[in-house]
This record gives C-alpha cells, structure tokens and sequence, in this order.
C-alpha cells in the first residue's frame, strides 16, 4: 500500500500544479492571433472589483509595478486553489478538482466580458489551465528544489514568450500600419534636451513612456476588423477603419500625459510628440453640437466622460507616437487625449466608440465613486536632479528638472534651498502649453545637507498651489523637495534613499485611503 504523501509535499504539488496551469494558459494565449490567459481576466477583475481607496493605496504603494503586481495576484490566487485543492482530493478528488480548476474558469469568463478577446482562443488557453490544475491533485511527492527550479523555469518562460509575442506583435502592427506623412511637421527636438543624469526625456519614445492602465496584458485589437464609432447627438454618425481614419489630414502635437496616481514630483507621467487629428476636426465632421457630453469606451470595457467644450478645445485623436504607428502598449489603433486632464479623466486607449449625449451615464471610474470631470493637470513643477538623498561634490551643481500647467503653459520657474529666498531659474525648450518644459538653476552647493524646493508660474500668473493632496476627491497637488547630502561617503545617502523612499510610500498610501473616508 503506497504511502499517502505529507501535507508539505501535498502543497508543494498543489502550488507546482498552479504555476504550471497559470503558465500554460499564458503560454496558450500568446500563441492565439487575441486570446486572454484566465490570469489575465482574474487580474482585470480584480481591479473591476476593488474599491477606489484600496486601489489608490495599491498604486501608492507598488508605483509603477503596479501590472506586475495584479499579475503576481493573480498567480497566487490560481496557486493558492491548487494548493486547496491538493489538500482536499485526499478526501474527495472531484471536490479537489473542481477547486484547483475554478479560478481559470473563472478567470477564462472574466477576460470575455469586454470583447477585446477571441473566444477561441481564449476558451483553449482556459482549458489548458484547468486541465493543468487539476493534476495538482495527483498524490505524489515533490522536492522543495525541484518546486523552486519549476517555479523560476516557469516564469522565464512566460516572459520569455511574451517578448516574442509582443515583438510579433510590433512587426504586425508595421506591416500592416504606415503613418502618412503630415503636411507641418513639427521641428526636430532641440539639441542637447536628451535624457542624462537622470533627467528624464523632453520627448519619450514608446519604450520610455509609461504604460498605464486596467488591462493585464494589454488587448491585442484585430486592426482588419476593428472601426471607431462616433454616434449620438450627431448629424452624421461615422464609422472609420483604420485606411479611413489615416486618410484624415493629420497633424503633430507634443502633449504631456499625466496619471491621477502620480505623486509629488512623481515619475507616472510623461511627454512625447503624437501624430493624429484634433478631436474638434472629427466632430465638426459628425455634425456634433457644441455642448454636451462626450462618452468615450474603450475596447477593453474602460470608459470616460469629457465635457463637450473641453474635448473640442484640447481632445487630439492619435494614431501614432514619436513618428511610429502607435503601439499596441499605448492604445493602438487610435487614442484620445485631453491635455490638460488626467490619464484617468480623459485619456483613453484602444477607441471603439465616442458618443455625443446630454445626459452621460458615469465613467468606469465614476462607478466607483470618482467625480467625473474633476481631475485637471494642476500646475506643477518637479526636481530630477540631483535626485532625493543624492550625493554631490561641493561647488557650483546644476539643478535641473521639469514643470507644466497644461492648456495654459509656464512662464516662470523658482529655486529655494534652504528655506531661503526663492530665486529664477532658467526656462528650456518651449514645446508649446500642452507639453512640459524644462528648467535649470545653478547651485553654489557648500558641504552639508541640503533641502531644494521648485515652484512653477503659469502664462495666467498663478503660482502653484504648495498644500499637498492626494488624487482622491480633486487630484494632486504640493511643492516637490528633494534633499541632497553635499560631500561626505556615498554610504549615508544610499541608506537615507531607501529609508525615505519606503516611508514616503507608506505614507502616501496612508493619505490617500484616508482621503475616502473625508470625502466631501
């Protein structure tokens, strides 16, 4: 008679069993033309499904790993149940299976819900996983070795694969997407504003840009299928593919996108030059009215709501990015942006449709207790170098850095060190008000530690309001501070760095769950 294996084994099968099903329906699904791995539709709807405080915490708390750590959830959960299901097959195997395989069915259900995903190849990629699953089952022994080497096998190879999906995934949309050349070009980027010192650059490359949003991966959109829709309170409803909507007289614009979550002196937020058309343009062409409301869905389920004056003013329809068709990342086909609102107020990728109404329902965010319309880019300026608890040589440092007020621009930018009087720097490229610019200010840096504050003007002459909030009820605002260390060893700073970094983002987490329970 065979021994029954330990409960330790018995979990390490369980939890070997999870990963190898959550890495197979991955692996399904990145060789399918659109499927969605049921990880994928767990993690989607986990954010669908959280309250607004808990996923303002989350993003304070994780930054830009944000998508990393919904999918690292996501696998947990798929592991956790095969674990449980391990441990209940010794009483009962068809109970054991039905809870190892229940997050990848439910999962798979989760990811077609939108649309943005075949159902195909979704459906295989479902199957895979719960078939995998339930072997964890299986009463046999595993090595904690071999569990940690399956472990780390297994998401080398998913990462691996989703390069090379990601890289098929770029040659598709070059093959079959070429931007046509605009008839004004906007100028080269003057020399000498590239990234350096940990400056960031004045103008992202796709690569360089954050990727933001509530889609774990991103949807992979049929280019041949898919057409924007612009109906509602219009003359005449359009419906553009891709060819038609690229025959449109394009333009370039160099716009600044700004994340909700970004924090004080934050780094979720990014500049780039777009190729597409002002959204004014394309409602004229509809017959839409001056007034009014513009919903905006996305392919993905997301959706927004722009005041009819705001998006006819500041909306610019992109179809392409640093002179490149617009990668999948970033919201190919076609996406909007709103200079001057938030990622989350107003910036939507992956366009299925826009509708003109007077009465719009609320958006995804507003369903959730967000207020619709109330999340401008406030004017605000930050310090990239030196950075927080740098360590600089004494003598004359360049402070150099970023500040931005979109629609209106800015025309002025102060230094203060030391609580001492705020002083002019110097104003770089003027990419135009619905883009950033950036600044420089000399700094005769004696030895010691130091406190660097920079406050911004707008071209309408109102400083930057200096009380810090956070993104929840009106979005965010404060002065960025940095604090550099001037001579002494590089062992102190380093220390500091992380310490301050740590606390800063438990304590901005903090604020911003707590900000829920003060709403207005």
């Amino acid at each position: 008679m065979p021994r029954p294996a330990s409960t330790d084994s018995t979990a390490r099968v369980g939890l070997v069993a999870g990963l190898v099903a959550t890495a197979a329906g991955q692996v399904v699904a990145a060789t399918s033309a659109r499927g969605r791995a049921p990880a994928s539709g767990l993690a989607r709807g986990l954010v669908d499904a959280a309250p607004g405080a808990l996923v303002d915490g989350g993003v304070a708390l994780v930054g830009h790993a944000d998508k990393a750590g919904l999918a690292a959830i996501a696998t947990g959960v798929n592991g956790l149940a095969a674990v449980a299901g391990a441990a209940l097959a010794t009483r009962s195997p068809a109970l054991g299976v039905v809870a190892a395989a229940a997050p990848h069915a439910a999962g798979g259900l989760l990811a077609l819900r939108h649309g943005d995903a075949s159902r195909r190849g979704t459906l295989l990629a479902t199957l895979s996983g719960m078939a995998l699953a339930a072997t964890g089952v299986a009463p046999v022994r595993v090595r904690r070795g071999v569990a940690l080497a399956t472990s780390m096998a297994l998401v080398g190879g998913v990462a691996t694969l989703d390069r090379r999906a990601r890289r098929r995934d770029r040659a598709d949309l070059n093959e079959r997407v070429t931007l046509p050349r605009v008839p004004r070009p906007l100028p080269p980027v003057p020399a000498g504003t590239t990234d350096s010192d940990g400056v960031a650059p004045l103008l992202s490359r796709p690569g360089d840009f954050p990727v933001i949003d509530v889609t774990v991966p991103e949807p992979r959109v049929d280019l041949e299928a898919w057409r924007l829709e612009l109906d509602g309170e219009v003359g005449t409803p359009l419906s553009l593919g891709v060819d038609e909507l690229l025959a449109l007289p394009l333009e370039e614009r160099d716009l600044l996108l700004v994340c909700v979550h970004n924090t004080v002196g934050g780094r979720r937020m990014g500049c780039a030059r777009w190729t597409g058309i002002g959204l004014a343009d394309l409602l004229d062409r509809a017959g839409a009215p001056e007034d009014g409301w513009l919903v905006v869905e996305a392919v993905d389920g997301y959706s927004n709501v722009i005041a009819m004056p705001v998006a006819r003013a500041h909306g610019f329809l992109a179809v392409g990015m640093a002179g490149e068709p617009l990668p999948r990342e970033h919201g190919s086909p076609a996406r909007l942006l709103v200079p001057g609102l938030t990622g989350q107020d107003g910036n939507t990728k992956w366009l299925r449709r826009m509708t003109v109404t007077v009465s719009p329902p609320p958006s995804y965010w507003g369903r959730r207790g967000w207020i619709d319309g109330t999340y401008p880019v406030h004017p605000a300026s930050r310090i990239d170098s030196p950075g927080q608890h740098a360590r600089v040589e004494p003598g004359e440092v360049c402070v150099r850095g970023y500040a931005w007020a979109p629609p209106v621009g800015v025309d002025a930018v102060q230094l203060q060190v030391d609580e001492g009087p705020w002083v002019d720097a110097e104003l770089g490229a003027d990419l135009g008000p619905d883009a950033w610019r950036p600044w420089t200010a000399p700094w005769q840096a004696m030895p010691g530690t130091h406190r660097l504050r920079v406050r911004c003007r707008t071209t309408t002459g109102h400083w930057q309001e200096e009380a810090a909030t956070t993104p929840y009820p009106h979005g965010v605002r404060g002065v960025h501070a940095v604090t550099v260390q001037v001579g002494g060893g590089p062992g102190g700073p380093a220390t500091r760095r992380w310490f301050a970094a740590a606390t800063a983002r438990l304590s901005w987490a903090a604020r911003s769950v707590l900000a829920w329970g003060a709403r207005e």
